[in-house]
């Protein structure tokens, strides 16, 4: 994993920030990596790969105009118009046969599954899927193996009193427990700083869930209770 700085200078000494949740999604690309990042925003993230990382070039994309302009005015800015090429489309439609990396940041897991899960043909090149979802990890884990991927790394970041994850899947097969979709296997492995508070902030929001919860969700109810003797299984790790 790279050792990336959140400040550099490019070119004309202009600074450039990048916040810590995409500093660690970044950290985990590889040199020579050809990426398409699905909904660039304003391509904050590729710009920053392209001038840290030798070898990659990256597919900036989104489906709004108005995200695109921005980004292209950024590249053009710190003179990577010849790394970072601007493309407009829904999802991973914008990707060519060269990417070998897909990294989608800062989106609903289930609308990540969506992107992903529907057009498999369209990255049958690709090696590396880069997730950090906002939310429903568990889901997007299981979904992504089902796919013919295996979790290779992960890692927790907090930002603004929020804690997310970053998912790293590679081509292969591995099975794994319920417990380890929910909450991570190598997240458990390491016992990684952040997971206790993140385990801690799971098990709060499930309780407040399940007293509001109607009686009649029977399954739900009994899911949130399972969900929750995991993750009281999982803090014990940390006594």
């Amino acid at each position: 994993m790279a050792n990336l700085k959140n400040q550099i200078e490019i070119g004309d000494s202009s600074t450039f920030f990048i916040n810590e949740r995409l500093k660690k999604v970044a950290s985990f690309i590889e040199e020579e990596s050809r990426i398409i990042d699905v909904g660039c925003d304003h391509a904050f993230l590729d710009i920053y790969v392209v001038t840290n990382i030798p070898g990659t070039y990256a597919i900036a994309s989104d489906n709004k105009i108005g995200p695109l302009e921005s980004a292209r005015k950024n590249v053009k800015k710190y003179h990577v118009e010849d790394q970072v090429q601007i493309k407009l489309g829904n999802g991973i439609e914008p990707i060519d046969e060269t990417i070998d990396t897909i990294v989608i940041s800062g989106m609903g897991g289930w609308n990540m599954i969506g992107i992903l899960k529907y057009q498999p043909y369209l990255y049958k090149n690709v090696q590396t899927i880069i997730l950090s979802p906002n939310s429903d990890a568990n889901h997007v884990r299981k979904e992504i193996v089902k796919l013919g991927f295996k979790i290779e790394n992960e890692a927790l970041i907090k930002e603004k009193n929020l804690i997310y994850p970053v998912l790293v899947f590679k081509r292969g097969k591995k099975h794994y427990s319920k417990k380890e979709y929910l909450f991570g296997p190598i997240l458990l492995e390491r016992k990684d700083s952040l997971l206790m508070e993140y385990l801690n902030f799971q098990r709060l929001q499930k309780e407040k869930l399940l007293k509001i919860l109607p009686k009649n969700y029977i399954k739900r109810r009994w899911e949130l209770k399972k969900e929750l003797k995991l993750i009281q299984k999982c803090l014990s790790l940390f006594l």
